[in-house]
């Protein structure tokens, strides 16, 4: 019983860190490797459970997501197709190489985010009706950042959330909840390749998807209702944070 109270109370704090700040694995990740799961068993272990907080996180986004659904028939396509692909890099390749280069793309990100003015200051930002930018840099760097999620996946959701601060006049409210679909739904398809391929321990993925839900919904309220210069700071500081962690996980 504690075991899967554990499991379920850290899905909670994920979920809610997902939603908020694409920052999951800083709870999910070492809590499954704590446990006792080897490194390549916890990460697909994570992938599978953090399913649950893409359908958490969208359940209660409908709002910001309703004028923005036509970016979703493309977005969503691009990243699944990306993240196809970075699993069988992953089953094919060691990751070893993104394992020391990540924490410097992921401190530049926040960065960025931190220093980014453009993210526009409506009136009612769950409605902000801006689509997307459509050209090919953008439609790159999504089928990118997928294959990223599927192949290493720590902070791709920030890596989302950059790609769309480059349309001007977005709100960061729309583009966290079109990331909580999209890596939601990338986590999908990765998880469908490694029930095959991976080795998934559902025994730990099933209480902590289950958590990952509830904090996905809880999330995605809190991101609503918070400012958007304290949501852009927590976005970075998430950022900042994940790299440092990974930078003295990979040295």
């Amino acid at each position: 019983m504690i075991f899967f109270s554990i499991l379920f109370i850290a899905g909670i704090f994920a979920g809610i860190l997902a939603s908020v700040t694409g920052m999951a694995s800083l709870v999910s990740y070492p809590i499954l490797l704590s446990m006792g799961l080897p490194p390549l068993v916890a990460n697909v272990t994570n992938t599978a459970a953090l399913i649950f907080s893409g359908v958490g996180s969208t359940l209660s986004s409908k709002k910001e997501l309703k004028n923005n659904r036509s970016d979703l028939y493309w977005i969503i396509p691009l990243a699944m197709l990306g993240s196809l692909l970075g699993c069988f890099l992953l089953l094919c390749f060691p990751s070893k190489i993104f394992e020391k280069v990540s924490p410097f793309m992921i401190a530049f990100v926040a960065l960025f985010l931190i220093l980014q003015p453009s993210f526009v200051k409506s009136k009612d930002e769950r409605t902000s009706a801006v689509p997307v930018n459509k050209g090919g840099l953008t439609i790159l760097l999504i089928f990118l950042i997928g294959t990223y999620s599927g192949y290493f996946g720590a902070a791709s959701g920030v890596f989302m959330i950059l790609v769309f601060s480059m349309t001007k006049g977005i709100s960061l409210v729309v583009a966290n909840a079109i990331k909580n679909i999209t890596m939601g739904l990338t986590n999908l398809t990765a998880t469908l390749v490694y029930i095959f391929y991976g080795n998934i321990n559902w025994k730990y993925a099933i209480p902590m998807g289950a958590g990952f839900m509830i904090g996905g919904y809880i999330g995605s309220i809190i991101a609503r209702h918070l400012p958007k210069k304290i949501l852009r700071i927590l976005i970075s500081v998430g950022a900042f944070i994940l790299a440092i962690y990974m930078y003295h996980k990979a040295f």
